[in-house]
């Protein structure tokens, strides 16, 4: 058996924008003449248990209001954009992975709960550090109706790449990102964000502070084998 390709679980697994976003989710608040304004403790947990589309949608519920959630969400989707334009550096180890695969000739995948927009500023704003490097298959938010934990992403996904889950690894920054590919069947490497302690993930997942080819390969390996078991 042979890894063939590596499904990057988030933008969290590539570059370090939970910051950035929640400076979004607050700016699209005063733009919507909202007074929220979001701490980091509500931000995470709002993050914690993925599954809904709707952050907004979610905390105007528990608050007893009623809010354009769609608008403010497509605001939040802009002003993310925007300051990922700004400019972002990839997750340490990243770029070499990413390097390995193109040489290697493992395909590149990514699952996202952003829409398209925020997406390819990321990939605009790294394009010089991968030096020219793309993915291969994309699913995004507009694209399922449901998010991690939800397989749904992950699933399409190995649709469109057209393998099996054991011939795939992804890397997740977020527990529910890791429900969904384990939930899919695909091994699992945690490489751990602000969201998320290593506590919080699942007691099976091999776990990296800095992404190596020799820890993906390591985790693709043992989370494969305790598969077939």
């Amino acid at each position: 058996m042979q890894l063939k390709a590596l499904v990057w679980g988030g933008l969290g697994s590539l570059a370090d924008c939970a910051d950035l976003d929640l400076a979004a989710w607050n700016g699209a608040f005063r733009a919507q003449g909202l007074d929220w304004s979001w701490n980091w403790d509500t931000y995470a947990e709002l993050m914690r248990p993925g599954g809904d589309r709707q952050l907004a949608a979610r905390f105007a519920a528990f608050r007893g209001e009623v809010v354009q959630a769609e608008e403010i969400d497509k605001i939040h989707q802009k002003l993310f954009a925007a300051r990922l334009s700004a400019g972002i550096h990839l997750r340490p180890g990243v770029i070499e992975l990413l390097k390995w695969s193109a040489r290697s000739g493992v395909k590149l995948a990514m699952v996202s709960r952003s829409e398209t927009e925020p997406v390819r500023a990321l990939l605009s704003a790294t394009a010089r550090a991968r030096e020219g490097i793309t993915f291969d298959v994309a699913v995004l938010r507009g694209d399922v109706t449901r998010m991690a934990p939800d397989p749904d992403a992950m699933g399409r996904c190995l649709d469109q790449l057209n393998l099996q889950p054991s011939e795939v690894l992804a890397i997740v920054d977020t527990p529910a990102t890791a429900q969904g590919a384990q939930a899919a069947g695909i091994p699992c490497l945690a490489f751990t964000g602000r969201l998320a302690s290593s506590e919080d993930f699942p007691s099976n997942i091999p776990h990296a502070n800095v992404l190596t080819v020799a820890a993906a390969m390591e985790a693709w390996q043992q989370t494969s084998s305790q598969a077939a078991e």
